[in-house]
């Protein structure tokens, strides 16, 4: 028995992670797009401002762009890239334990930037192959936003 892939074409997430908005750039089928807002992966605004409810938000001719949500971008993570995010310390700084290919992912996707001690944000890790990293990973505003789409803990 075999389990569909979850979430869905998530192509479409990924390409909304790199929106500056955080748009989806395209959508799929009908059947993706309404599991993406079932599931409260995207979501849409109607002309007025107003969150559309799932059911609605395909329907409605004047609503804006489907936007990702933080649970849409944390449902693109694996379980290493999860207990990256998670572990962050209240600033957003993720720890040394985080390993170059985790943080790389995780800024690929938006979810941290890094950052030097004077707070400013780099390109990179600033790792020149011999030397190791100059500056940590850091929490985005979409990282915090999925670090809070985190099932409650039990």
């Amino acid at each position: 028995m075999t389990s569909a892939p979850y979430p869905p074409a998530p192509k479409h997430l990924r390409a909304a992670c790199g929106h500056p908005d955080g748009h989806l750039t395209s959508v799929g089928s009908r059947a993706t797009l309404q599991v993406y807002l079932d599931d409260h992966l995207v979501y849409r605004d109607d002309a007025d401002g107003y969150r559309l409810a799932p059911a609605a938000a395909q329907d409605d001719p004047g609503g804006g762009p489907y936007i990702i949500t933080g649970a849409g971008r944390r449902a693109l993570l694996n379980s290493s890239q999860c207990a990256a995010i998670d572990s962050a310390n209240e600033d957003g700084a993720l720890g040394p334990e985080v390993g170059w290919p985790t943080a790389v992912a995780l800024a690929r996707l938006g979810l941290v930037e890094y950052r030097d001690t004077g707070g400013g944000v780099q390109p990179n890790d600033g790792d020149d192959g011999h030397t190791g990293p100059k500056y940590r990973p850091w929490l985005t505003r979409a990282g915090v936003a999925a670090v809070r789409a985190a099932p409650p803990q039990v």
